[in-house]
């Protein structure tokens, strides 16, 4: 099947007799390589089904009655068809090639080192079917080991036209299969300099076709979530500590200028405000609704929202799906009568929604335990309605444009709000946490759309291979890991964190900084520790020490007194003082090698005086280069950070968010909402 897509096989031929095999072995021409051929067997060396370098006919004898007595021992209920005898190819580098249907993604390729050791090497890069050569070209890229395609210790050197061409190759292989496609591996696929073949190869498909299917996003009536002129509460409470009571107050007391109507049949009214037995019952139209009753109330609810001309809804309440047992019938009953009635529904199962402007709120934690953020450039997408209510606090740094906590999606998902924060003109800057995807190619395809005009930064928790290590297949062992996921991210231009820390360390950097035109570094600070732990963290995150130019050094050189450490990263010693930081950073920025300057304070070294908030205030708005900051200590050096922030420098305590901060700034092309100008803190 893969040669009908220019993939070349070795020359082989199935023997069913020792005798047979010495004959096709010398037809062949020695030395050649036995394998046993079986549809029940799928790693041959697991059960002693290979011989490898045969150079005499006494030696295939030999090894094809050891192959096929090895093979009745391990998989005696195995059906044999015989042993292959194949040419023996030598002197070259194994790579393996993969094509997967992932339960997320679809069909997915997957390229890295091969042979035995796959699993062992854990070198592979993923893309999302079907992908550009610029994606082929970056799977090359990101294995950790391409120095062994490029010629290592005198190694044979594979030209990356040659190995991207065999990416694209099997990628069309993928897409052609995808209807009916599990998982194919051609593992170890032979390269050389100027050719390759298919060693081995396992192919599996699945005995019926599914299309491969995925909606385009839905921005109906999103707007309404954001800027509804009035809100209707089912299920207000007067009794503090309720969920009902949460939302109401939020709504009528913390800023929101719209109109509020609490429904609850048990009130006349609630905080000052009349209180309605049903939706129908309010005298007027109604833009939002939000529900804390039960889940089975629901399509009642929603049967009473064309009267009001009511087409959004956040059901804040739980009880669905997440249960298990009926309550998914009950959440796909519920969406399509929100569909018949033109409703769009964010929740169940959430928070629900924040709006910095129009300071509309409906997570039902209170004010007095979850402080609202400034509105500010950061807009959070997040399935989580736990993790929404800490990153609604982390970013009182920055200000939050907008908050959605979605939970069980059942209508608006990712995609949607991702394609309507697109042109929403108060969003510089999307942050996405994210456990699982419905419509996950949707996601992929909305969110390459997005990246190219405003950056998202995701982080996706669950990352522990789900499907097992027990899985058939090296591609469907790797594709029960995060590195899919990564592939993904990196495809739709999405700057990945491994963290929630990093998650905000990256939003704030890109809310604050422009972004850098690459991912050389250079690096300044009056204590050489933290660099030291940086620059252990760049070869895995892609960042890498610029090399300074002759004049950089020499004016360093010229500078600086014979102790302080003159390269690249420059070691101030304790001795520093806010001039000594002023000279090295503009250096660092002047510097045409240097893209971005990563700067750590050691502030209560005596020697250092707070001026340098203000020298590095006016650094930053006279050149355009990125700059990213970090000091760890107690409380002076906690005043010196916000301090910091104040003037729009992201500052940070901890190496790891400091590198996550750089990285984010150094990812992908810059983009067309580029700033000339720096926001500070809030």
């Amino acid at each position: 099947m893969y040669r009908e897509y220019g993939l070349k096989a070795p020359s082989k031929e199935l023997a069913v007799s020792a005798e047979q095999a010495a004959s096709t072995a010398a037809a062949i021409g020695f030395p050649v390589v036995l394998k046993i051929s079986s549809p029940d067997i799928l790693h041959k060396t697991d059960v002693g089904g290979v011989c490898l370098d045969l150079r005499t006919k006494e030696q295939v004898r030999t090894c094809f009655s050891r192959v096929m007595t090895s093979v009745r021992t391990h998989a005696p209920q195995a059906h044999v068809d015989g042993v292959f005898v194949e040419e023996m190819c030598q002197g070259g580098v194994e790579v393996i090639l993969g094509l997967h249907n992932d339960p997320q993604f679809g069909p997915t390729i997957m390229f890295g080192l091969g042979g035995v050791h796959a699993e062992i090497l854990d070198d592979v890069s993923f893309r999302v079917l079907p992908i550009s050569v610029e994606d082929a070209r970056a799977m090359r890229g990101e294995l950790r080991g391409r120095a062994i395609l490029e010629g290592f210790r005198g190694g044979p050197v594979i030209p990356e036209a040659l190995l991207v061409e065999l990416i694209m190759r099997a990628a069309r292989m993928g897409m052609d299969l995808a209807p009916r496609l599990d998982t194919i591996d051609l593992n170890p696929v032979m390269v050389w300099e100027d050719d390759h073949r298919v060693l081995d190869a396992k192919i599996l498909l699945r005995p019926q076709a599914h299309a491969l299917l995925h909606r385009s996003p839905d921005m109906s009536h999103l707007d309404r979530f954001f800027r509804a002129e009035s809100v209707a509460v089912v299920g207000a409470s007067a009794t503090p500590g309720k969920i009902g009571h949460a939302v109401m107050e939020s709504l009528a007391c913390f800023g929101y200028g719209g109109r509020v109507y609490p429904v609850n049949p048990r009130s006349q009214e609630l905080m000052g405000l009349t209180s309605y037995p049903s939706l129908d019952a309010i005298p007027d139209t109604v833009d939002l609704v939000v529900v804390v009753v039960g889940l089975s109330q629901v399509p009642d609810i929603l049967l009473e929202c064309p009267g009001k001309e009511a087409h959004a809804m956040v059901i804040i309440s739980g009880g669905g799906k997440e249960l298990g047992g009926d309550r998914a019938e009950l959440e796909a009953k519920i969406a399509r009568v929100a569909w018949e009635n033109d409703v769009r529904i964010i929740g169940c199962n959430c928070i629900g929604v924040f709006d910095g402007q129009t300071r509309l709120d409906t997570p039902f934690q209170t004010h007095s335990r979850l402080e609202r953020p400034a509105f500010g450039p950061v807009s959070i997408l997040t399935q989580s309605g736990t993790v929404g209510a800490g990153l609604l606090e982390a970013f009182g740094d920055t200000g939050v444009s907008k908050m959605v906590s979605y939970g069980n999606r059942i209508d608006v998902d990712e995609a949607d709000l991702l394609a309507f924060l697109a042109q929403d003109s108060s969003t510089e800057v999307v942050v996405c946490y994210i456990e699982g995807l419905e419509d996950a190619r949707e996601f992929l395809a909305t969110a390459g759309q997005v990246s190219r005009s405003k950056p998202i930064v995701a982080f996706k928790a669950g990352r522990t291979p789900s499907a097992s290590k027990a899985s058939i297949s090296h591609t469907g062992f790797f594709s029960g890991t995060y590195r899919v996921w990564d592939g993904a991210f990196r495809q739709a231009g999405i700057v990945a964190a491994h963290s929630v820390e990093e998650l905000h360390a990256a939003a704030k950097a890109l809310a604050w900084q422009p972004k850098a035109r690459g991912r050389r570094v250079g690096m300044i600070s009056n204590g050489a520790g933290t660099m030291v732990q940086a620059i252990d963290l760049f070869p895995e995150a892609g960042m890498e020490l610029a090399c300074l130019s002759a004049e950089s050094l020499a004016s360093l050189r010229a500078s600086y007194p014979p102790f302080y450490g003159v390269q690249n990263p420059l070691d101030l010693t304790g001795s520093a003082v806010t001039q000594d930081y002023t000279v090295g950073i503009e250096t660092l920025l002047r510097d045409p090698n240097v893209d971005l300057l990563m700067a750590w304070f050691v502030f209560p070294n005596s020697a250092m005086t707070e001026d340098i908030v203000e020298a590095l205030a006016e650094l930053s708005v006279r050149y355009d280069k990125p700059m990213v900051c970090g000091a760890l200590g107690g409380t002076y050096t906690q005043r010196m950070r916000k301090a910091m922030e104040a003037v729009g420098l992201p500052t940070y305590a901890t190496v790891q968010e400091w590198v996550a901060a750089a990285v984010a700034l150094g990812s992908g092309p810059t983009p067309a909402w580029q700033r000339n100008s720096r926001m500070g803190g809030t």
